[in-house]
């Protein structure tokens, strides 16, 4: 699996702060599920499956899919390896690379984590989007392994929303959260390349249907990020760090 690699003291003690600010979120917010016995079936008979998150759900991801072990592909660049670091504090376990980094080996990785038994998590949309668009990666690996797809999302009543390409999630503390699992995806092996592409739409419209009224939630966006757009995981969590305030809004 993925190797850790050795931070300074300073960027230890930010990630040790996200870890516990995530537990405190946790521990205060009021979390209803939608569909989970979907996954409790799997789960129970030993059956693998994919999860599909989309990117902006990442951080707190880490809290609602902790029991699940699953786990998660994260990019092979150096912000990958802070969200790395994160999801491990949370039990996930951890497979490197991405569409434009390392791809061929986190599949032959992957592949075989899904034969061995062990669920996996991908955001199909990461690691720079577009947003909401599924990549093939996804789909061909369902395609390969047999295994389904299940899409989720959540939504938060109230949350910070980081001015990134993803508009990335932040919930915060006591705010009410809705984790909902859809029905699985199967992508029959006889599937040809030319109709991955129908896949990749069905999905993202089984991911909508999720949320259809996911653009009515809390968009507050903190004015310390006005003049950040890069997908830099990293830097965004420095900043929720150091300019939270434990409001609700």
């Amino acid at each position: 699996m993925a190797p850790v690699l050795e931070l300074g003291w300073n960027k230890k003690l930010i990630l040790f702060g996200i870890k516990k600010f995530i537990f405190l979120t946790g521990v205060t917010a009021k979390i209803s599920w939608v569909g989970k016995e979907i996954v409790d079936e799997m789960i129970e008979s030993n059956r693998p499956f994919i999860i599909c998150v989309w990117h902006h759900d990442i951080y707190f991801s880490t809290w609602l899919l902790k029991e699940m072990n699953l786990t998660a592909l994260i990019s092979s660049s150096r912000d990958g390896e802070y969200i790395n670091q994160v999801l491990n504090g949370f039990g996930f376990r951890a497979v490197r690379g991405s569409s434009t980094r390392g791809g061929i080996g986190a599949m032959k990785q992957l592949v075989r984590c899904l034969k061995e038994g062990q669920s996996i998590a991908i955001t199909p949309d990461g690691p720079q989007g577009p947003i909401h668009k599924v990549q093939e990666g996804i789909i061909v690996l369902a395609k390969m392994t047999g295994v389904p797809i299940i899409p989720w999302r959540y939504e938060s009543s109230s949350c910070w929303n980081l001015n990134s390409w993803d508009n990335h999630k932040i919930p915060k503390p006591f705010t009410k959260i809705r984790s909902v699992f859809g029905k699985p995806l199967f992508v029959p092996k006889s599937t040809s390349k030319s109709e991955l592409e129908k896949y990749c739409q069905q999905l993202e419209i089984l991911m909508k249907r999720l949320m259809p009224e996911s653009n009515n939630r809390a968009n507050f966006i903190n004015k310390n990020f006005n003049k950040w757009s890069s997908a830099d995981t990293y830097q965004a969590f420095i900043i929720i760090t150091h300019s939270c305030r434990f409001s609700s809004s």
